[in-house]
């Protein structure tokens, strides 16, 4: 009997019963075998007490949809874009009209759409399975292509479907402000939704050797800046925990071929050339990667495609894939006190906002429900020094500064993992100091990631 409920009999010598401990809650419980006779006697043993910790379930695995896709279906009003940027899948759809309607059928609890953000995106109203739930304004200062624009958890398991309706709105900051364009863009859906971290070239992270020019600002980069190199032997590493990594660059004309290496091994060669150019293109995914630490290294080897006028090597940002759930700064679950900025639009944050004070004393408590958590954040010129408590316990004092023209963002700020599973608190407080070389004491929420 497992908690007074009967389970199996067995009434063959030696008596044993299987138990399938993933049919059980986590939690203490409590066993009891009865001894039966052909007289109909019986006898009930001492209970016994064991506690269940199953391992969590393995992720699903993240299938991507992209607007080509039957399950996607659009309106009157849409067009198609393969223009300069390298959209997943190589297009994506586009739409200024007001009404126009795009709407996807999926099956699974999560979704997420994949999209444009930049200075000339407008607003878009998203429904599931015909209720609004929620607004998107897509405005960002720089572009932002095959990136999260709205993420839905915790859905009932089934079918269900999205639909996107454009609404011809816009960002009072936005250039479409002045202009006739408020455009939104449908480029793909992932299912289940899954953490992702667009990782910047000029995150403190990187290491670079070999001839390489920076802050290069001549295209609509992600971030406003690139790093380019032609020189045979340069190279880029990242070190990153994950299952999956994507390189975010260039294809072009006058680009060249790429070695990629993943922890140290040498991957695949990637020829960059294309007839046309295309910005912040997904040249190259790794293979699924065992959960843990790995790097990614670039190398420009300066050998080219024959069509090729050149044999440029462009590291524009890097997409780290790895298991748990997202949680940004705009959820219930982050809980802010004091006086911050929310809604800062000024940086590629996750789903495009982040929140940042420099006001001592305020603060972040983030609960969650896991074994680790991360803190999403920033390190540049102007931020400070922040505490962080776990369940009310002093961590550590963390030191946000970085020296320009480096900055990182979506980068991790601290992690805690090897958590008893159950309810926790994450708390960031801001002490309104600074490391001595920096210019401001801001400190930096944009997301947390929980892994169960």
């Amino acid at each position: 009997f497992l908690d007074g409920a009967p389970g199996a009999d067995d009434t063959t010598a030696p008596y044993s019963v299987p138990w399938d401990t993933t049919t059980a809650s986590n939690g203490s419980h409590t066993l009891t075998a009865v001894a039966r006779d052909a007289a109909g006697n019986s006898a009930t043993s001492t209970p016994v007490t064991v506690t269940v910790s199953n391992a969590p379930a393995p992720p699903a695995a993240v299938k991507r949809y992209e607007e080509t896709d039957p399950s996607v279906s659009f309106g009157p009003g849409w067009i198609r874009d393969g223009g300069q940027f390298g959209w997943s899948g190589g297009s994506a759809m586009e739409s200024q009209t007001p009404g126009a309607q795009a709407t996807f059928a999926f099956t699974g609890t999560s979704v997420t759409w994949l999209g444009m953000r930049g200075p000339d995106s407008g607003i878009a109203r998203v429904s599931i399975d015909g209720a609004f739930v929620s607004q998107v304004d897509m405005f960002a200062r720089s572009y932002e292509v095959h990136v999260p624009v709205f993420v839905a958890k915790g859905l009932a398991s089934g079918s269900h479907t999205l639909t996107i309706e454009v609404t011809g709105l816009k960002n009072t900051d936005s250039q479409a402000a002045t202009s006739p364009f408020a455009v939104v863009v449908v480029d793909a859906f992932d299912v289940p939704t899954h953490v992702v971290s667009h990782i910047q070239d000029t995150d403190p992270d990187w290491s670079y050797s070999g001839n390489w020019t920076f802050n290069d600002t001549t295209r609509s980069w992600s971030g406003w800046m690139a790093s380019i190199s032609s020189g045979p032997g340069a190279q880029a590493s990242l070190p990153f925990n994950g299952t999956s990594v994507s390189w975010i660059g260039y294809r072009g004309p006058d680009a060249g071929i790429a070695r990629v290496y993943i922890d140290g091994s040498f991957v695949a060669e990637v020829d960059l050339y294309y007839s046309d150019p295309r910005i912040q293109a997904i040249l190259f995914t790794s293979p699924a990667l065992a959960d843990g630490n790995h790097t990614i290294t670039i190398e420009a080897t300066g050998l080219k495609n024959p069509a090729s006028s050149g044999t440029l090597v462009v590291v524009d940002a890097i997409d780290v894939m790895r298991p748990g759930t997202r949680f940004e700064e705009t959820e219930a679950a982050a809980s802010f006190s004091g006086s911050w900025v929310q809604g800062n639009l000024n940086r590629a944050w996750s789903l495009g906002t982040a929140a940042e004070t420099g006001v001592a004393g305020a603060s972040v408590t983030f609960t969650f429900t896991g074994t680790e958590v991360s803190w999403i954040g920033c390190r540049k010129l102007s931020t400070g020094i922040a505490d962080v408590y776990l369940d009310g316990v002093f961590q550590t004092e963390i030191d946000t500064f970085q020296a320009p023209p480096i900055e990182g963002y979506q980068h991790t700020m601290f992690t805690a993992s090897g958590l008893a599973n159950g309810t926790h608190t994450l708390t960031i407080v801001v002490t309104g100091r600074t490391n001595p070389a920096a210019f401001n004491n801001l400190i930096v929420i944009d997301a947390f990631d929980v892994r169960p």
